[in-house]
């Protein structure tokens, strides 16, 4: 183990709305997780067939998740074998059936968004037998499905999102937009509510809600709008596009144009001002932008390309960072417990591997449990997606998903 206390400092109505982000996964209060605190062993590795994994699912002893390339496809893994249960892989498709964010599970139905398939589709698979149960819209560019109490939420490539019955497919409701692109949408369902971020006309007569972009909350039953934050920051006149929120018990906390926010999740409002993250690069104190957000207790966990850093909740300010050289497109951060996951090279520890090298710290003692890396057949494969389960992690690799525990 190493101390990195040389390493930290401290410091002090929805008509005509285009959707352009969002938040994460459909999200309830985080489970109870061990932490794995010791140097892990690989103790499964499972080659579908193809190189690059999709985020993924746990369902009890099931783990679930997509082929981000090739032909695609949503493959469920035994997770005490490494053996492959079932595979799907979609028919519908002229063009790749590829899966790039995590298959939803409501009862015994999984939810795999085919997004970037021309034409492509929500589809609900038997948890069992992996069959084609129903099929659905044709959703948005790496938009993912969230569930909640026996619905499915998803946005289609036409700008509409839609309420899905999550065992059949049937439409229980829809809001349409005007869909514009941006940033991927991936809805959060927390408490009956739905949080999402969206670009939305003009509200006639209200000049408190310009165009632009707004982070929403939605009635997960029936879709109607229980109010709208609009991020602000300098140079961007249509708002701030969210990105990597955070929903606690009564805060959502995002990071978008080098700043943090963090908003009531009752009422809408500020809980503080946006603050402005900077630091030094090549010389120079910038503006920076914070990636990987993730809940970390007290604190908040981001990084930059030079930083990782943590965030007091209640302030918004640093509380302590490690300096060193990460990529900011491959993260690899979760958090279990008490121990924080995350990939790259602190200066202090440099890793043979820089882009493939995962670690684990103690966010009580900023130490550094153990640093893991893995020979591929492309040197320094940066891993992927972490998925935390008691005492380990599945995390995707160079044609692998893998098991260390």
């Amino acid at each position: 183990m190493m101390m990195l206390n040389q390493l930290w400092r401290g410091s002090g109505g929805l008509g005509g709305v285009a959707f352009c982000a969002v938040l994460g996964l459909a999200q309830s209060a985080p489970p109870l997780i061990q932490p794995l605190r010791t140097m892990p062993v690989e103790r499964l590795t499972v080659n579908a067939g193809f190189r690059d994994w999709s985020p993924a699912t746990v369902a009890g002893t099931t783990i679930l998740a997509g082929n981000q390339t090739g032909r695609g496809g949503t493959f469920a893994i035994d997770m005490l074998s490494g053996k492959v249960k079932w595979a799907h892989r979609p028919a519908f498709s002229t063009g790749t059936g590829s899966v790039s964010t995590p298959p939803a599970v409501s009862g015994e139905i999984v939810i795999t968004s085919y997004s970037a398939a021309y034409p492509g589709a929500v589809v609900g698979l038997s948890l069992t037998t992996g069959k084609e149960v129903w099929r659905g819209r044709d959703p948005a560019r790496d938009a993912a499905v969230a569930v909640n109490a026996g619905l499915a939420y998803i946005l289609d490539k036409n700008g509409s999102f839609y309420a899905l019955e999550a065992a059949t497919g049937r439409e229980k409701w829809k809001v349409s937009f005007a869909n514009r692109g941006g940033c991927a949408s991936r809805p959060i369902v927390r408490d009956d509510i739905i949080y999402l971020t969206a670009s939305a006309e003009a509200t006639p007569g209200d000049g408190a809600k310009p165009a632009g972009n707004y982070l929403f909350a939605l009635d997960a039953k029936t879709g109607q709008e229980r109010w709208r934050y609009r991020a602000e920051a300098p140079y961007v006149h249509d708002g701030v596009c969210l990105r990597q929120p955070v929903v606690t018990a009564d805060t959502i906390f995002a990071a978008g144009e080098s700043y943090l926010y963090a908003v009531n999740r009752a009422t809408g409002s500020e809980h503080w001002k946006p603050v402005e993250v900077r630091r030094t690069v090549d010389g120079r104190d910038r503006p920076v932008e914070v990636y990987g957000l993730v809940d970390a207790g007290t604190l908040l966990a981001g990084m930059t390309s030079t930083f990782l850093i943590t965030f007091d909740k209640n302030t918004g300010r640093t509380a302590w960072e490690v300096p060193g050289k990460f990529r900011e497109t491959s993260l690899a951060m979760a958090v279990a417990g008490n121990v924080l996951y995350f990939q790259g090279s602190p200066d202090t520890r440099p890793a043979t591997a820089p882009s493939g090298t995962l670690h684990a710290l103690d966010l009580d003692s900023h130490t550094i449990l153990w640093s893991f890396s893995r020979p591929t057949a492309e040197r320094d494969w940066a891993f992927g997606h972490v998925t935390r389960v008691d005492g380990g992690l599945w995390v995707d690799s160079y044609q692998a998903l893998v098991k260390l525990q």
